[in-house]
């Protein structure tokens, strides 16, 4: 507990989390602002207005100590409420409610809004048995789901039908994937295209869309190795890759939620993470694969940052959206710039990641317009940081041109740069839009 006769700043703030996107977010409010993380990590250990916690109740440590503002940032606070207990006792925050949060917490309940809202998605069907797998369906035209949270680890493409039936049977009975199949399995058509994230900011009746980003799931360069939660990713994309009628869908799409969301009576608040492919099979155009009731991780790094960079007071932004949302703080603003970020990973992620490397090279001074995100990083009482997590690191570039970001920010990972015992990383972040 704080309450040094309780602390009152103009602009304070309480963040909730502690991995990278948690960190951009600290990053990206500035310094003026007094900041608490919960529980935060070594990197907002070592930024001079920001105060590591460890609260039993946050909503009441914000009471005692005069925060005016909290920020959610991991879905399984989303789901678990903890937003409408901030708005329960009148302070602002950032994040949905556990009813709008659904969206994220089952699918199924997802794919019911999107056919009852007419919003693309692809053919859906949601199963409790794995009887209900149609005998002689072909395991390379489905997807499967898990219905709840898995920590982005409930998604499965088989390919065989030996490794669809197991994998189903293995959800269903609550067999790995954090647990999230018990409640059911959503059968999920294959489509194939470029994927793409969309953010919009909404205060449940207005909204904007904030710059397009593209995730790397895989481990390895090349596209291969396991899924993970997202090794790198850049914003904002060129034409080329989204063309201007494929945008304004995107913006229906968000609309279409947003509307459809308010008039089920569940207004939606904060940034909703539409997850989008464009279909080869639909002609291009964008179909929702999922939904997310939060900023992305590792999407937020480069989007808040590029906010930043183009002079956005994000901290109002953010804040309006438990309000009014203030459009006008975007007014005006371009996003010509790039920005692309780099995940360094511990050795044995995304299965069973060792903790406890030190982690060199955290203090060299680094290029203009570069930035390290910190998320499974722990500061031990030596002053040491060592790896405390699957995902330990983000290098973030913003640059005029995304070869330009990428150079800036491959030539401070490795061992002349940040390193650590064992650290994986991709070379080839931003292809799709770097030069060849």
């Amino acid at each position: 507990m704080i309450n040094q006769e309780i602390y009152v700043s103009e602009r304070s703030a309480l963040i909730i989390g502690n991995g990278g996107r948690e960190h951009a977010i600290v990053k990206s409010l500035g310094e003026d602002v007094k900041i608490f993380v919960a529980p935060g990590n070594a990197g907002t250990a070592k930024m001079s207005n920001v105060t590591n916690i460890a609260p039993d109740d946050p909503v009441a440590f914000a009471q005692d100590n005069g925060i005016d503002f909290a920020i959610i940032g991991p879905d399984s606070y989303i789901a678990a409420g903890l937003a409408d207990k901030f708005r329960a006792v009148g302070i602002p925050v950032f994040g949905a409610s556990q009813s709008a949060g659904r969206l994220e917490s089952s699918k199924s309940f997802a794919s019911s809004f999107m056919e009852r809202h007419g919003i693309p998605q692809p053919k859906s069907t949601t199963v409790h048995s794995a009887s209900e797998l149609a005998v002689g369906t072909d395991p390379l035209s489905i997807v499967l789901k898990a219905d709840g949270l898995a920590l982005g680890k409930g998604v499965v493409l088989p390919e065989t039908s030996e490794e669809a039936q197991t994998t189903l049977k293995e959800m269903l009975e609550g067999i790995g994937y954090e647990g999230a199949g018990k409640e059911g399995v959503v059968i999920q058509e294959r489509l194939s295209g470029p994927e793409v994230s969309a953010f919009a900011l909404t205060d449940g009746t207005n909204f904007v869309m904030l710059p397009f980003s593209q995730d790397h799931k895989r481990l390895k360069t090349g596209d291969v190795g396991p899924n993970t939660g997202g090794m790198g990713a850049y914003a904002p994309l060129p034409e080329s890759i989204v063309s201007a009628d494929q945008t304004a869908k995107i913006n229906e799409i968000a609309k279409k939620t947003i509307d459809g969301m308010k008039a089920d009576g569940t207004p939606y608040q904060s940034v909703i993470y539409i997850g989008l492919m464009l279909a080869e099979q639909r002609g291009g155009d964008p179909v929702v694969i999922e939904y997310n009731a939060r900023f992305g991780d590792p999407e937020t790094q480069v989007i808040l940052t590029l906010l930043q960079d183009a002079g956005v007071d994000v901290y109002e932004l953010l804040k309006s959206t438990d309000s009014t949302l203030n459009t006008s703080l975007l007014e005006g603003i371009a996003f010509n710039k790039t920005a692309i970020t780099v995940c360094e990973a511990a050795d044995g992620y995304p299965e069973s990641p060792r903790k406890g490397d030190e982690i060199f090279g955290l203090d060299a001074t680094l290029p203009t317009g570069v930035f390290i995100h910190n998320a499974g990083t722990k500061l031990e009482e030596n002053g040491k940081v060592v790896t405390n997590g699957g995902r330990v690191l983000y290098v973030t570039s913003v640059a005029a041109s995304i070869d330009e970001a990428a150079a800036n920010a491959y030539s401070v990972i490795g061992d002349s740069g940040v390193h650590f015992d064992g650290m994986q990383y991709r070379t080839d972040i931003g292809k799709q839009a770097r030069a060849k």
